[in-house]
């Protein structure tokens, strides 16, 4: 009796967060972010280990990639149905988007490694959980315009 009323207790929570659009849009963010952070790290492992490019170049190649990959994925699967702007509006706001998630790493890394003298991986959690949530409120609300 318990273990059939599980799969409701489960599945109606579920149907009610997935009702709202914020929501469907957090967890293709979500799903979308992870393809992509995936596809920059083949690129760069690709570019190191297979075409002998430093390091640092690689990086730059799969950040250039990751961010041309995640507009595509965003605009036209994460955020579909958005406000209609001009193109060349949606990518500069987008680029400005992924510049300040890049600062807000930095601000994690300068603040717990360079002034608290904390781990180098003590700044992963906030990379991994604070940037995503900036970078979807501002893709969501500024970038692509919530419908």
């Amino acid at each position: 009796m318990i273990t059939r009323a599980l799969p409701d207790l489960i599945r109606i929570p579920v149907e009610n967060f997935l009702a709202r659009p914020a929501a469907r849009q957090l967890v293709r963010y979500a799903i979308a972010g992870l393809c992509v952070s995936q596809f920059a790290a083949l690129v760069y492992s690709a570019a190191v280990l297979w075409l002998g490019i430093h390091p640092l170049q690689a990086n730059v190649v799969s950040t250039a990639c990751g961010l041309v990959a995640g507009y595509c994925v965003h605009s036209r699967w994460s955020f579909a149905g958005g406000a209609e702007d001009a193109e060349h509006a949606k990518i500069a706001r987008f680029l400005f988007t992924s510049f300040i998630a890049f600062l807000a790493n930095m601000t994690w890394v300068w603040i717990l490694v360079s002034n608290m003298r904390l781990s180098p991986l003590a700044p992963v959690p906030f990379m991994m959980f604070a940037t995503p949530w900036i970078s979807f409120l501002m893709n969501r609300h500024w970038v692509f315009r919530a419908s």
